[in-house]
């Protein structure tokens, strides 16, 4: 997984290109007036999210935040003046455009398509027009990511803009025969010198987001597409060779991104001594 860059543009940027629209209800004048506690609030969530505090910044305000009285006038500004109308939606694919190959950075190898609110807008709507709540997701992470506030912090949710996993490899793949061919496990092995905390919140983000299970249905068709190119090595050149052909295309991917879906997988094929001495052709 990759993380887009933290967005440069703010709360400010937002509301001012909502003001036309907002200029066309009877309510917008008011909440543009808030704009200074809503860059209070950015600002509060900045500081708390680099000092690794987030979660407990958001279990302070929760209660508070769920009852405003601009709630509904702050999830419509967000579902029309941002998502559906320029200029604001110019806004809403720049952030979908700063996913790194236009991948979701929550689950690496599915496309972007919409996004999701870290802190979620039901409960925090002084955060639904926040650039630094709004991360690019697909489809299954944002709808797979509860929309519930964790409460404890093994289970707090990995933040794109603040969190790091390093540049150590955690995912793995081990292949093996199946009953249909080719198959692949996935599972999330931390360092050891992680913190405990750390090591258990990639543990839930790895289950809770059913990425073993996403990434095995898609072993498949990445399988499929060098069955012909890894029969042929093979055949010509024996298993050592297919081995170290495999291995050099999966150092090159670790370059790229140690913890992706096809780093994994194709280490998990350098290793299998099965693939290597024929399974490939059971692909």
């Amino acid at each position: 997984m990759l993380w887009p860059p933290r967005p440069e543009i703010t709360v400010r940027d937002v509301l001012e290109a909502c003001t036309k629209w907002l200029g066309t209800q009877d309510w917008g004048t008011a909440l543009l007036a808030r704009l200074p506690e809503l860059i209070t609030m950015e600002e509060r969530y900045r500081t708390a999210g680099d000092a690794g505090k987030l979660l407990a910044l958001l279990l302070s305000e929760a209660d508070t935040q769920k009852k405003d009285f601009d709630k509904e006038h702050l999830h419509a500004a967000y579902d029309t003046a941002l998502v559906d109308r320029a200029p604001g939606r110019k806004i809403y694919d720049a952030l979908l455009a700063s996913a790194v190959h236009d991948l979701c950075p929550l689950c690496g190898y599915q496309p972007v398509s919409q996004i999701d609110h870290h802190a979620p807008k039901a409960t925090f709507p002084l955060l639904a027009l926040t650039p630094l709540n709004l991360v690019p997701a697909c489809g299954p992470c944002n709808q797979g990511k509860s929309n519930k506030l964790a409460a404890e912090a093994t289970k707090e949710a990995f933040h794109p803009y603040f969190d790091t996993l390093e540049d150590e490899r955690w995912l793995f793949a081990e292949v093996h025969k199946a009953e249909d061919g080719v198959a692949a496990t996935y599972s999330a092995r931390p360092p050891a010198h992680w913190p405990e905390v750390k090591t258990q919140r990639l543990q839930y983000h790895f289950t809770s987001h059913k990425l073993g299970h996403r990434y095995s249905k898609a072993t498949s068709s990445r399988l499929a597409n060098r069955r012909r190119r890894d029969i042929r090595l093979l055949t010509s050149a024996g298993p050592e060779e297919l081995r170290a052909s495999i291995a050099e295309e999966a150092a090159s991917a670790e370059e790229a991104n140690p913890n992706s879906f096809d780093t994994a997988l194709l280490y998990g094929l350098a290793t299998c001594d099965w693939y290597l001495h024929g399974g490939v052709k059971d692909s």
